[in-house]
């Protein structure tokens, strides 16, 4: 930036200043500066300017994360990015504060903020009072958990309802609700600062995060945002912006009265004296009407082209480095008008480059010494001159005018570019400037003009002058007369004053041109052209083009219902991918079918009968969101019964049997449902549940071998059954080898302890849930008969007066008999509740469906003390020496109960022997006594084969029972003798 303020006359006076010290060293040896030093907008004789590009475009637009960069000062309107210095989250995430500072205070106010550089809010209202804390809010209170309302607070201040961080929908209680997820409080950074925490309070308030009332920020332009977290509303934390009318500046330099302005002689006053960020000078270092002129020439109105409202002459819109050199920072200010800036007599001087006429005549008889001339050359002269600058026009982005413009209707013959193109030889002389403080087009055009007509205009001189030449100052306009180089009163203007030792004055000058000073209309600057690039925050919606539904086999044995739903894209070319999202209507939650670049979705786990919401969005490439299109669809899937099944059969083998079926081809086969009854006559109603589920693929299943008629069903998923049972009848004697030990039988008195059950007429059924009498209501309004009272309760156990008690722990068979029926209470179809179609079957005698059962348990115990819980029953081996029994009896129907019409236990034991081979029986007179490894449940028979016997010998068996028994050899004399023998015992039963 300084090059490019400084360059065009660097070298263009580099040979005066040589000149001037020639003339001085060959008169005196030590010299003193009348002006301590001199600086202004186009001084060459100086250190180079710094870089200031961090002041312009992206450099003060970026919101930084960082502790130890310094807050700017705005002086004028200015885009600003903020430093992020906290950030927090709720516990639960759901919740992102941010606080961001902007510059130093006090401001005036925002008058715009963008999100993600889209404009979201407004200000309109005044500024703000010099010394008064201000805050302009989205909110009053900011308490909720859930922000569903829309944020108005301020006055004066309006939202884009469009903008994509306004507003979102969130499931809230099962219902979309609209939530509204960027809240803000912005303060103007008065000394007093501000306590966020009488906003942000409560269990999501801030205070409870960490900023509390020992954060207000005081004298610091800051603002905190609470962003509720929602996908579609945010992919990252926004970046924030707002335009700020900067600092309030005593716009009285005689008294005192601060406001915002953006008069660059203004704010180079305040930043001179200011004490926080600045160089703290007091009044009285200060010329103050020396810039008391220099307001009022940059407060001049001019009409940048024909038929605009006016501007002022000069304008400083800046945001300066509060950590850069304050010798930068103040010809940053003057780079936003043409001044001189000087420390002369012992006070600061500001004095803007302009029209005006000479205050001293200085002949050749004033001239001490030579004068040295010199012309322009092509280091210093330039035929185009490019300033870039940040526009304040296009939304404070860095932009550029040329002078002379393409356009160059306004422009002088002898300052068209041809013109000066063809004086120049043809060589392109341009030179490019950075205006960090200047965002008016108009306004840089015109500092771009003067700069050229400068560089082409005029000549340099350099020479010694008489005392009386101590009273200029820098930038005064004088007239020199000189009758050898043809000087007639021509006008310069003084860029150098040194004072020698004795009095003399050496010094330097440009010519001066009173036109190069007149304000030239310019072009008006044609608008922007329109964009026909995509907004790509407005994203184009899919079209939901059908949802259809069916039943896959996904691998062998996993049956599932598959939802399809098919979309047409959008046309628009940012879209890559596609959202789907899908819920049950009775759901709250959606669930994700995935985001991909197809246009279809295939959902799995779908339930048949089940009426699905389904959304599609689009998202581009940046990841913004469309709106959702939204569909519903009744999923038909598996409603249709399965198969009746086929070829029924039953195989006994031994003490079990094998039913077989054919496979049902049904997709949606759940599995197969088995009953029984011993009583081959009865129906698939009376019986009860021998297998629960038998899965497929399976086709076959072992049970105990019975006697008695089988049934079989198939299921599907949804629960529907096969319309029509099928059954097998099985028939078989007696098992081989097993006698009947033990048999209890309950029926008919069913005399055991019951619970929920009763006996009635030699059976024993569900118990009533009360008595018809005590049905509350009319007579009429009581379904069923009097016998079931208010309904049949849903399940009630048996447990059997009757047990099995046996000398020993024995292992044996046992069977059960349990015939069981079905008595309904309502068996015609017009006394059944619920609606006429939801009932299936025949109009009368029927029953929807068969969920009534009589399971019987099993508990064992070797003590008759301590027995095992009570376990399903199944005909089979048991060991045991007590066994109980219980009977489950449960129905799924309020109107209809089991009915056991027999209920009987049988112990069978098996065939066995035992035998010993050589054994002796000695000559004990008490015989010899044979013990069985296990006893018989039975006493057995036993054959005794004697060996070693003589004519004459004999033997006696006493004392034979199932544990054993006793053996005594005699010869023919009755005397017991000893001799060898072998024995079989064969009975039933074996101890354990």
């Amino acid at each position: 930036m300084c090059d490019a303020i400084t360059d065009p006359f660097e070298d263009l006076v580099d040979d005066v200043v040589d000149f001037i010290d020639d003339i001085i060293d060959g008169i005196i040896d030590i010299i003193a500066d009348i002006g301590d030093f001199l600086f202004g907008w186009l001084i060459p004789d100086m250190p180079d300017m710094p870089d200031l590009s961090d002041l312009m475009g992206d450099g003060i637009l970026v919101n930084k994360r960082s502790t130890m960069d310094a807050m700017p000062v705005v002086y004028g309107t200015r885009k600003m990015g903020g430093n992020i210095v906290w950030l927090a989250t709720t516990d639960d995430n759901q919740f992102l504060y941010v606080v961001l500072a902007f510059c130093e205070g006090q401001v005036a106010k925002f008058t715009e903020l963008y999100l993600d550089d889209e404009l979201y809010a407004t200000y309109t209202g005044s500024d703000s009072t010099y010394g008064n804390t201000t805050t302009i809010s989205s909110a009053s209170i900011l308490t909720s958990p859930t922000p569903t309302t829309a944020p108005t607070n301020t006055s004066n201040l309006s939202i884009e309802t469009d903008h994509p961080m306004y507003k979102a929908v969130e499931v809230i209680d099962d219902v979309d609700t609209d939530i509204f997820p960027t809240e803000f409080i912005w303060f103007n950074g008065s000394d007093d600062g501000y306590d966020y925490g009488n906003n942000f309070s409560g269990e999501f308030g801030v205070n409870r995060l960490g900023w509390d009332d020992k954060h207000k920020g005081k004298g610091i332009c800051h603002a905190i945002f609470r962003f509720k977290y929602n996908s579609d509303a945010f992919n990252r934390i926004p970046k924030v912006n707002f335009i700020i009318k900067g600092k309030l500046v005593n716009t009285n330099l005689s008294g005192s009265s601060y406001a915002y302005s953006n008069n660059p002689a203004l704010c180079l006053h305040d930043y001179l004296t200011n004490t926080v960020y600045g160089k703290g000078l007091s009044a009285s270092e200060i010329d103050t009407a020396s810039f008391t002129t220099a307001q009022g020439v940059a407060n001049t109105d001019v009409t940048p082209y024909t038929g605009a409202s006016t501007i002022k002459l000069f304008q400083c819109n800046v945001g300066l480095g509060s950590n850069t050199k304050l010798i930068d920072n103040v010809k940053t200010l003057l780079s936003s008008m043409r001044a001189f800036f000087t420390f002369s007599g012992g006070l600061y001087k500001l004095k803007i480059e302009g029209t005006g006429t000479s205050v001293l005549s200085i002949n050749e008889d004033m001239i001490i010494g030579q004068i040295k001339v010199t012309g322009e050359t092509k280091v210093s002269k330039y035929n185009r001159v490019t300033a870039k600058f940040d526009n304040e026009e296009n939304n404070y982005m860095t932009d550029e005018v040329t002078y002379p413009p393409t356009d160059e209707t306004n422009v002088g013959s002898s300052y068209k570019y041809a013109t000066m193109l063809s004086d120049d030889n043809d060589e392109e002389l341009h030179f490019e400037m950075l205006l960090p403080a200047t965002t008016n087009p108009y306004v840089a055009e015109d500092i771009a003009e003067l700069v050229l007509k400068r560089s082409r205009g005029g000549l340099k001189i350099a020479f010694a002058t008489t005392s009386e030449a101590q009273n200029l100052s820098i930038g005064d306009i004088i007239a020199v007369t000189h009758s050898g180089l043809g000087f007639s009163d021509n006008l310069y203007i003084v860029t150098n004053l040194t004072l020698t030792p004795n009095g003399e004055v050496a010094m330097s000058g440009v010519e001066y041109d009173a036109n190069v000073y007149t304000y030239n209309s310019k072009n008006i600057r044609a608008n922007l052209p329109t964009t026909f690039l995509p907004n790509p925050k407005i994203v184009g919606s899919p079209s939901i083009t059908s949802i259809t539904d069916a039943m896959v086999n996904i691998q062998e044995g996993n049956i599932d219902v598959r939802m399809t739903v098919s979309f047409r894209g959008t046309s628009d070319y940012l879209v890559d991918k596609y959202e789907v999202v899908y819920k049950k209507t009775t759901d709250s939650t959606y669930k994700s079918a995935g985001i991909s670049s197809g246009t279809t979705r295939e959902i799995l786990n779908v339930e048949s009968g089940v009426t699905y919401n389904v959304k599609v969005r689009s998202i581009n490439s940046l990841g913004y969101k469309s709106a959702y299109t939204t569909a519903t669809h009744e999923v038909v899937g598996a409603k249709d019964p399965p198969a009746n099944v086929s070829d029924f059969a039953i195989d006994y083998q031994n003490q079990i049997a094998v039913l077989t079926w054919t496979p049902n081809t049904d997709l949606d086969l759940a599995y197969y449902h088995i009953r029984y009854s011993p009583d081959t006559t009865n129906s698939y109603a009376n019986t009860t549940v021998l297998v629960e589920k038998v899965s497929p693929p399976a086709n076959s299943v072992t049970v105990p071998a019975k006697t008695g008629i089988y049934y079989i069903k198939a299921f599907d998923l949804l629960g529907h059954e096969s319309t029509t049972e099928t059954s097998v009848i099985g028939t078989i004697a007696e098992f081989e080898g097993q006698v009947l030990a033990t048999t209890i039988t309950e029926e008919t008195g069913f005399s055991g302890t019951h619970s929920n059950t009763v006996p009635v007429d030699g059976t024993l059924i569900l118990d009533s849930s009360g008595n018809f009498d005590s049905y509350s209501g009319n007579f009429d309004d009581a379904t069923g008969l009097f016998d079931a009272g208010t309904g049949v309760v849903p399940s009630g156990t048996y447990t059997f007066a009757n047990q099995i008690s046996l000398g020993a722990k024995y292992q044996g068979r046992v069977s059960s008999v349990l015939n069981v029926d079905y008595l309904d209470y309502i068996n015609n179809f017009d006394s059944m509740a619920g609606n006429f179609d939801s009932v299936a079957g025949l109009f009368d005698g029927a029953i929807s469906t068969v969920n009534h059962d009589a399971k019987l348990l099993i508990a064992t115990s070797d003590d008759n003390t301590t027995y095992t819980t009570f376990k399903p029953f199944q005909d089979g081996n048991y060991a045991f020496r007590y066994a109980r029994f219980k009977l489950n009896l449960s129905t799924g129907t309020s109107s209809a109960t089991p009915r056991v019409n027999n209920c009987q236990v049988k112990l069978f034991m098996g065939d066995r022997t035992e035998k010993e081979q050589n054994v002796v029986s000695g000559t004990d007179t008490n015989g010899k006594t044979i013990t069985f490894a296990n006893a018989f449940f039975f006493e057995p028979s036993v054959t005794i084969a004697s060996q070693n016997i003589e004519t004459g010998n004999f033997f006696t068996i006493t004392s034979k029972s199932a544990t054993g028994f006793t053996i005594e050899y005699f010869n023919a004399g009755g005397t017991t003798i000893s001799r060898t023998f072998d024995y079989v015992a064969t009975g039933q039963g074996r101890a354990i």
